[in-house]
C-alpha cells in the first residue's frame, strides 16, 4: 500500500504546473563573468525560454523573451539571462535595497530539496544585488536574513541599449553570475553532494501596476517561495552522465512518509 502511496504521488503533478527539469552541463572552460554571455561555453549551453506567468495556466504569456542558461564546474554554478526589453530602466542603487521595485531577473536556490534553507537572489540592469536566505517559507513561519550575502559571488550586467532612456528603442540587457558552491553549504553538507537541486527562475516586470511575474516554475499562486513546486536542476557531467529524477523524486517522498 505505502509502495502504492508514493508511486501515486511521483505521478499526481499539481495541476497546470509540471515541474520543468533543467539538465546543467559541467563546463571545462573557463567563463568569464562579464554580462556579455558570448563565450562559447555559453553558445553551446542548453537555452530554456518557457517562462510562465507564476499562476499558471489560463493566463497571458509573458510579453518578452527571456533565455537562461546554466553551466557548473567543479567550484561554482553558473547562471546567465538575456532579456527582451525595448525600454531598459532600472534605479534601485543600493545593495540589499528592494529590487524587485525595478524590472528584474531573480534566481532562487535549494540545494538541499526541502524546505528548509534556501537562497534568493535578485539582479536589475544597474546590477544591483538583492541576496537572502530563508530557513523556511514565509506561508510555514519563514522570514528572509537580508544581512545575509553570497560569499563570493561574481555578477556583470550589460545593457544593449541605453539604460533609463525612454526616447529611443532598446533591445534588453544580459547578466551573468558565478556562485561558489563552498557558499551554499548548511551545517555539514556540501552542496556538490546533492547532484540534483530544486531551483526557480523569476522575472518582474512593471507593465502596469500590479507588476508581472514571469517564472520558470510555475507555483499557482502570487508567491514564488514555495519551493516544492519549483523546477528540478540536473548537474550533467561531460560524458553526459546524469543523476536518476525518479529515483530521486522517490527518495524525496519517503522522507516525508511515516514508517
Amino acid at each position: 500500500m505505502r509502495k502504492m502511496l508514493v508511486w501515486a504521488l511521483l505521478l499526481l503533478p499539481l495541476a497546470g504546473m509540471a515541474q520543468p527539469v533543467y539538465d546543467c552541463y559541467r563546463t571545462e572552460g573557463k567563463i568569464k563573468v562579464d554580462g556579455l554571455v558570448t563565450d562559447k561555453e555559453w553558445v553551446a549551453a542548453e537555452p530554456c525560454t518557457e517562462f510562465r506567468d507564476i499562476r499558471g495556466d489560463g493566463f497571458a504569456a509573458p510579453k518578452y523573451l527571456t533565455t537562461m542558461r546554466m553551466l557548473w564546474d567543479d567550484d561554482n554554478l553558473y547562471v546567465s539571462a538575456v532579456l527582451e526589453e525595448p525600454d531598459v530602466k532600472a534605479f534601485v542603487s543600493r545593495r540589499d535595497d528592494i529590487v524587485y521595485h525595478d524590472n528584474d531577473f531573480e534566481v532562487f536556490l535549494n540545494p538541499y530539496g526541502d524546505k528548509r534553507l534556501y537562497y534568493e537572489l535578485e539582479v536589475n540592469a544597474l546590477g544591483t544585488v538583492m541576496d537572502l536566505l530563508m530557513e523556511k517559507p514565509y506561508s510555514e513561519g519563514g522570514t528572509y536574513m537580508m544581512t545575509w550575502d553570497f560569499p563570493g559571488l561574481e555578477i556583470a550586467v550589460k545593457v544593449q541599449g541605453t539604460l533609463n532612456r525612454s526616447g529611443d528603442m532598446d533591445q534588453g540587457w544580459s547578466v551573468e553570475m558565478k556562485i561558489p558552491f563552498d557558499g551554499l553549504s548548511r551545517g555539514g553538507e556540501d552542496p556538490r553532494d546533492h547532484k540534483i537541486w530544486r531551483v526557480n527562475f523569476s522575472r518582474v516586470e512593471w507593465l502596469t501596476k500590479p507588476e508581472e511575474n514571469w517564472v520558470w516554475a510555475p507555483t499557482g499562486v502570487v508567491d514564488i517561495h514555495h519551493p516544492l513546486r519549483w523546477g528540478y536542476l540536473r548537474f550533467i557531467e561531460v560524458d553526459g552522465t546524469a543523476p536518476d529524477l525518479l529515483a530521486y523524486k522517490k527518495s524525496m517522498i519517503l522522507k516525508d512518509i511515516p514508517r
